[in-house]
Order: C-alpha cells, then sequence, then structure tokens
C-alpha cells in the first residue's frame, strides 16, 4: 500500500470554500468563543441604575484619560500617566530647550 500525504476531509456542516464569502467564514462556529468578558445585564431597578451610573462613570474617566494623553502628545511633551514624573519630565525638557535657546 503506498504510503504519503492523504488530504484532510471537510467537515459536513461547512459549504465548499469557493462559495464562501468573508463574512460568512468569520461567522461560522470555526472562528471559537468571541472575546472580551461576559455580562448578564441586570433586571432590579436599583440594579439597573447602579450599573448605568458605573458604565457613566467609566466613559467619562475614559475620555478625560484620552483628552489628556492627547493635549500632551500635540505638546510634544512627555507621555506618562503619573503626573509627578510628567511634570517632572515636562520641566527637565523646558530647561533643556531654554538653554539651547540662549547658546543660540
Amino acid at each position: 500500500m503506498a504510503q504519503g500525504f492523504k488530504p484532510a476531509k471537510k467537515p459536513a456542516g461547512l459549504p465548499s470554500s469557493s462559495k464562501v464569502t468573508g463574512k460568512a467564514r468569520a461567522s461560522s462556529s470555526a472562528q471559537g468563543p468571541k472575546r472580551g468578558k461576559r455580562v448578564i445585564a441586570a433586571k432590579k431597578t436599583a440594579a439597573v441604575k447602579d450599573a448605568q451610573a458605573k458604565r457613566k462613570q467609566t466613559a467619562s474617566l475614559t475620555s478625560r484619560v484620552e483628552q489628556e494623553m492627547a493635549g500632551r502628545a500635540a505638546s510634544g511633551g512627555p507621555l506618562t500617566i503619573m503626573k509627578k514624573a510628567a511634570d517632572g519630565a515636562a520641566s527637565e525638557a523646558a530647561k533643556k530647550r531654554e538653554k539651547e535657546a540662549k547658546k543660540k
């Protein structure tokens, strides 16, 4: 009997590759479970209000941090999140710029 490569059989549930589009292939169960944590929505009114408040607070914190980082990126300063470290690095950079300006 000949020994060699034997191509694997395709699963019966999936159509042939020539007929499958990108969306259909991505939506098939062969891709595995979706990433991210799963949350069961609250049903009690107090819990629903708490969940809404938490989502709103998280969104505001995220947007504030993003705005601050965008401002730092635009100013050309260091992009550190720790305020003391960023302020110290920014002051050192400003001193260097002043020294270079005086030399010219």
